[in-house]
């Protein structure tokens, strides 16, 4: 069982980074950007088994490592999470990522991939292979000298000389078998064809100097299994981006954490919100709500994980699709309901959390899509009842949410937000004939 290192605190809508390590590396690689990204980013870092302090611990295999970092996100009930893979932990991101798109709840919020080790089995040369499982696949006198040529092989840069004690330190904490088992198998082995192409956004890093996971190797090895990823280059960086380059690393991993939770709109429809003929104050609005739900603690992260996995069966999206679930806790913690309630539900929040906390307890989470639904029928059943009611609210509340953000208004072609406002000079919709369009509306958007 894999133990964490855990950072920040963060909100419950925030998504968690969990940090895989490269092949002789532990969570000590991710020091220096964990300690830049800072408090608000929750990050959980994990020592694979036979490295750092899981040194102990079974299981080599690229399915038995994805198997023992499953069963420790499951464990900490992490809600929204983003995988970070660094080289040989890459591949073992895809896999964990195959995994979620076919089995959870739409809890993985997209991967972070540093100079990866693809699906496919790693381009390295037998001479290669051969060298380094001379160096350091068993003890013997030298080990530290070697250790020191393995790190600086990777790297064309200085590394800090603390940082790369340490790291020469990892290396020699870790199981040689471990590094045996990456070498002779792990590495060999070919999961393209169960990772497929993943529609998650998906972030990948490369070395401009890195000789064997480069940029050429991402684009002809990774990018191919993911409809939605973007290729950054570190500039004099070599493989080991987190000890080389940990500033511009962390800037990277913000970027991506904050656009996760922006849906695309498309330009014609931006273009509409940012012209004359939408009120200043509603567009106001419009932006805000495509910056993302405010963050909120208002729902523990364990309610949280409940109320994503129960808008996921009510409104079902594909893709990373609108944060429902962080807009409705958005919208608690301000208070902003519909000006009324049934008389047997306290409180909005009070009942949220109840009735979370209700579905929870009978494993909602855990369950098959069609045991969801049938859960959810179950409530709906119980007329009159306060189960029923809240189920309810809840409906309403992530229409709303779904409704009111530009995305859908531009998916469904809504041309309403243009008639402008009490300081305006647009007089509304004049053309009201069956199929009459205005001139300002979105053209594109009345063709689809």
């Amino acid at each position: 069982m894999l133990k964490a290192k855990i950072k920040g605190t963060g909100t419950p809508g925030d998504v968690a980074l969990v940090l895989m390590h490269f092949l002789g590396g532990s969570t000590r690689e991710w020091d220096e950007v964990v300690g830049l990204l800072g408090d608000g980013f929750r990050t959980v870092a994990v020592d694979l088994p036979g490295f750092g302090e899981a040194a102990g611990e079974p299981g080599y295999s690229v399915a038995e490592m994805a198997d023992a970092v499953e069963e420790l996100i499951a464990r900490l009930e992490l809600g929204r999470y983003v995988l970070v893979g660094h080289s040989m932990s890459g591949k073992v991101s895809a896999v964990l990522a195959r995994r979620a798109a076919e089995t959870a709840h739409g809890r993985l919020a997209g991967l972070i991939l540093v100079a990866p080790s693809p699906p496919s089995p790693e381009p390295m040369t037998d001479d290669k292979r051969a060298g380094m499982l001379e160096s350091l696949g068993a003890a013997k006198d030298g080990d530290e000298a070697r250790a020191k040529v393995y790190i600086g092989r990777n790297e064309e840069r200085d590394i800090p000389p603390a940082v790369l004690a340490r790291t020469v330190d990892e290396v020699l904490k870790m199981n040689r078998a471990a590094w045996v088992a990456w070498l002779e198998s792990g590495s060999r082995e070919d999961w393209g064809e169960r990772v497929g192409v993943l529609d998650l956004p998906a972030l990948v890093v490369a070395g401009e100097k890195d000789a064997s996971l480069g940029e050429d190797s991402q684009r002809k090895f990774t990018l191919r299994h993911f409809s939605r990823a973007e290729l950054k280059v570190v500039e004099g960086c070599s493989h080991l981006v987190p000890l080389e380059r940990p500033t511009e690393l962390a800037e990277m991993m913000r970027a991506f954490v904050a656009e996760l939770g922006r849906v695309p709109v498309p330009a014609e429809y931006l273009e509409f919100i940012a012209s004359e003929r939408v009120s200043p104050r509603t567009r106001a609005v419009l932006e805000a709500r495509m910056a993302g739900p405010e963050p909120t603690d208002m729902l523990t992260p364990e309610q949280m994980v409940t109320l994503r996995a129960m808008l996921a069966r009510i409104v079902p999206q594909k893709g990373e699709g609108i944060d429902l679930a962080g807009y409705v806790a958005a919208s608690l913690a301000k208070g902003k309901g519909d000006g009324w309630r049934y008389a047997v539900l306290p409180e909005d929040a009070k009942a949220y959390r109840d009735g979370l906390d209700s579905l929870r307890a009978r494993g909602f989470d855990e369950m098959s899509d069609e045991d969801q639904d049938a859960a959810l029928r179950a409530l709906e059943e119980k007329k009159g009842s306060a189960e029923a009611c809240w189920f309810e609210e809840v409906r309403g509340d992530a229409t709303t949410a779904y409704i009111s953000h530009p995305a859908t208004l531009a998916r469904i072609g809504h041309s309403g937000i243009g008639v402008g406002g009490a300081n305006t000079q647009n007089k509304g919709f004049v053309a009201i004939g069956i199929g009459d369009v205005e001139a300002w509306e979105p053209k594109e958007l009345v063709k689809a």
